[in-house]
């Protein structure tokens, strides 16, 4: 039988520091050993465990859940808790310190001076309010930043522990760095103008100024009702414990109003990378992918720190500073495992500090050894597969992504509804991919190929679309982006022959009141644009399978050509024709023209149904951009 309970002089300690809190509930944080790692299982359903190094767990317990570990007979030392820092260096302002931490005044107030300061750039979300009143912010990054474009969106939190600040202060200043090199930085211009990044810094204030706002000290791990942020997120085996709060909702929130493909969540009171699974030990189908992102950033971070830092390794890791999170220390309800399972966003935990409430005057090494790394891991979400899918009309739709013969259930990517894009990051390799909507067949692509930090483009096209084209009395240019079963002239226009006249293209002719020896024109090509003259109003409908424009070629030669135009909406002529810019000299179409820096251009715009000619000084490929709706 266990000793009963060991009470050190830590509890003394302990309990002075905690008497000139404002708190109506108590922090323990302690140690104390196991025979088994097999007793985690029922130990992290009672306390929060904080790290476990061979038999010896530290943790920490509200009231209840002390009172629950007492029961089980464990000998256990009260440590003081690594919150309860004497006169950490504070600053009031709004001003960049960063060998400072700012009151939770100053952390607000410079977060919208980002706003402020760099408006075309960042936007500052105000997600919720804490129990005990204070703001979860977020600053949202982008080049178009009033515009939801289609490309991906990546997130950097920080702090759920109240008392592990280290990241609150590196992913403040990444924001900062963000912003501040953009207009200089070509890496910092590749992240800014393909992502949408989000970054909040602080995800539980009420833990970090516990004490009061003027200061960190006495900051706790849990919140303001005591309850472990990172143990009360749904778990997807139903291991949760922890009662749900509102921090947790406004993450939920977050998650649900976007489509967050990577994330990552930074903690402190170690140095390693951490990947899924957190609560079980299935390994995910992406281990692979996790463990080689977690070795990249560690790689990064030991070639400019010292040599001991972040290299904790733990139960038979391969590679120190990365580690699976089950094989660390199983833990329910954590957000990591929420994200990844219910929202296929791609999540890791990093332990950026064995002290959780770093000395101010130790953050910038601590930038210095992460910085670039956080970079690197950002840019992940550059690479892999991805696209857009749209129905034959060229609208969004929402679709699921699964990698045949890899993806189980709840990996699989899905297309952000709004603009209909995806992304897949995975290990390099030949895979099979399926694209699924409902009510549309799936397609199936065969031999695509992932290279290592690279882009893998696959625009997909589900189902039958019906382009409509109206027509007016006399003479129309018009252009397919439907193909029909059949391109036979007669029977794309059988819809219409009553008031069909001619068809024509540069060269040949169809005209249904000719003779047939007059007839040259049989047969369509798409990618040409055709004259269309007809004796009334009408519309002509032609039903068959949308064209993908990224992956059509139209094969140009010199001087003029008579253009099909793919897209689904339209754009700028600058847009439409940029693979052929250095050769291009003219576009017309029936009645306006555009010449590549000419004054008095009267062609702005390309739009579906209409024909183009084309001039090029050179024989050439157009290939037309996926234009989202």
């Amino acid at each position: 039988m266990r000793k009963a309970i060991l009470i050190t002089i830590g509890l003394t300690f302990l309990f002075c520091l905690l008497s000139a809190l404002p708190a109506n509930w108590t922090q323990y944080y302690f140690t104390f050993r196991i025979n088994d790692t097999s007793e985690i299982h029922e130990l992290t359903k009672i306390i929060s465990i904080d790290n476990v190094k061979g038999n010896t767990v530290w943790a920490y317990a509200n009231d209840d859940e002390w009172a629950a570990f007492q029961a089980k007979g464990y000998e256990a030392e009260i440590l003081p808790n690594p919150g309860d820092v004497v006169n950490p260096v504070m600053r009031s302002s709004a001003t960049r310190v960063w060998d400072s931490y700012p009151t939770y005044d100053a952390y607000v107030a410079q977060m919208n001076a980002f706003a402020t300061n760099y408006p075309t750039l960042c936007q500052i979300v105000d997600a919720g309010t804490t129990t005990g009143g204070r703001k979860i912010l977020f600053a949202k990054i982008s080049d178009n930043i009033s515009t939801h474009e289609a490309e991906p969106e990546v997130l950097y939190t920080s702090s759920m522990h109240g008392d592990e600040t280290t990241g609150f202060i590196l992913t403040l200043r990444m924001i900062d760095y963000l912003l501040s090199n953009y207009a200089t930085d070509t890496r910092v211009q590749g992240l800014v103008n393909n992502l949408e990044i989000w970054i909040n810094p602080l995800g539980n204030p009420d833990g970090t100024y516990y004490g009061g706002n003027s200061s960190v000290s006495g900051a706790r791990r849990y919140n303001n009702n005591g309850i472990d942020l990172n143990r009360s997120f749904p778990d997807p085996w139903g291991g949760t414990t922890e009662t749900h709060q509102i921090e947790n909702t406004i993450m939920e929130n977050l998650a649900n109003a976007h489509h967050f493909a990577l994330s990552c969540n930074f903690h402190g009171g170690a140095e390693v990378t951490n990947y899924a699974w957190d609560s079980i030990s299935p390994l995910h189908v992406d281990n692979t992918w996790f463990f080689n992102i977690c070795t990249a950033y560690v790689n990064s971070v030991h070639s400019v720190s010292p040599s001991t830092y972040m290299d904790d390794s733990y139960n038979g890791a391969t590679v120190p500073g990365v580690t699976n999170g089950y094989a660390w220390y199983e833990v329910n309800g954590s957000r990591a495992d929420w994200y990844i399972f219910y929202k296929q966003c791609r999540e890791v935990t990093i332990e950026l500090s064995n002290t959780k409430l770093l000395p101010a005057a130790s953050l910038p090494a601590h930038w210095t050894y992460n910085y670039d790394a956080m970079l690197g891991y950002l840019e992940n979400a550059l690479y892999g597969l991805q696209g857009i899918v749209t129905n034959g009309s060229g609208a969004p739709l929402s679709a699921t992504i699964n990698i045949v013969g890899l993806d189980d259930a709840n990996s699989k990517a899905t297309t952000d509804p709004v603009k209909g894009d995806y992304i897949r990051m995975m290990s390099p390799g030949t895979y099979t991919v399926e694209v699924s909507a409902s009510g549309y067949p799936t397609r199936t692509f065969t031999g695509v190929v992932i290279t290592a930090n690279q882009k893998t483009t696959l625009n997909v096209v589900l189902g039958e679309a019906t382009q409509s084209i109206p027509l007016t009395t006399g003479w129309n240019l018009i252009s397919l982006r439907v193909a029909p079963t059949s391109l036979a002239v007669t029977s794309v226009f059988s819809g219409i022959s009553g008031s069909l006249l001619q068809v024509k293209d540069t060269q040949l002719s169809y005209a249904p009141g000719m003779a047939a020896h007059f007839n040259t024109l049989s047969t369509l090509n798409m990618s040409k644009a055709y004259w269309v003259k007809v004796s009334a109003n009408t519309t002509l409908n032609v039903s068959g399978t949308a064209i993908d424009p990224s992956a059509t070629t139209i094969n140009l030669v010199p001087g003029w050509n008579l253009v099909s135009y793919f897209p689904g909406s339209s754009t700028t002529v600058s847009n439409a024709l940029s693979t052929i810019s250095p050769y291009l000299q003219e576009v017309r179409n029936m009645s306006q023209f555009y010449i590549p820096g000419g004054g008095g251009n009267t062609l702005t715009t390309m739009a579906p149904n209409t024909g183009y000619w084309i001039r090029v000084s050179q024989a050439c490929n157009l290939t037309y951009p996926v234009v989202s709706r």
